[in-house]
């Protein structure tokens, strides 16, 4: 899934990256708990202007994987992302120390599980004119997180969920569904 703001091209964009394994959703208080299924592997990215406007992003369900491997899937669509756009300088946006330290050579990849997707991201990077890494706080990365979640939410589960019409219990604005309406 994906959207796009502009095409123009930019002398820098800021692309925020995150991947990460879903919770279950029965841990979660908010969550509806008849949806009793696991959230699987999702990745997201964010594209940035300079003025922070959000000019493009995308979100990607995965196969299961472990947290790092899904990181290096959130850098890997986010890097897509930033070839659309070409900026001049591209400014990788990650929670992810490993990750980051990786990318940046301050750390060797010693998982073999990981290996493939440094490579496979260092490839696509690689066609990029210049970019840069920096580690954020996850409080500053929550677009592309939340996106991750998306991703990984269980969609079959969960339309199914919403399409018996139930309303989740306490939820401000909760009633019965009206099925007539489109």
């Amino acid at each position: 899934m994906r959207w796009r703001l502009t095409d123009a091209r930019l002398p820098r964009i800021w692309v925020f990256c995150d991947g990460g394994l879903g919770a279950l959703p029965e841990t979660n208080p908010a969550a509806p708990q008849p949806l009793a299924v696991r959230m699987g592997a999702g990745c997201g990215a964010v594209v940035r202007r300079e003025d922070g406007a959000i000019i493009d992003w995308a979100w990607r369900a995965l196969t299961p994987m472990t947290n790092n491997e899904a990181e290096y899937a959130g850098l890997w669509l986010g890097a897509a992302l930033a070839l659309r756009h070409r900026a001049d300088l591209t400014i990788f946006v990650l929670d992810s120390e490993v990750v980051v330290g990786q990318m940046t050579g301050r750390f060797l990849v010693h998982s073999a599980a990981l290996r493939p997707w440094h490579r496979r991201a260092t490839q696509r990077i690689a066609a990029l004119p210049a970019v840069k890494y920096r580690l954020a706080p996850r409080a500053w990365n929550v677009l592309a997180d939340a996106l991750a979640r998306q991703a990984g939410l269980p969609w079959e589960a969960v339309r199914a969920y919403l399409e018996e019409g139930r309303a989740v219990k306490d939820a401000p604005g909760a009633g019965k569904i009206n099925r007539s309406e489109p």
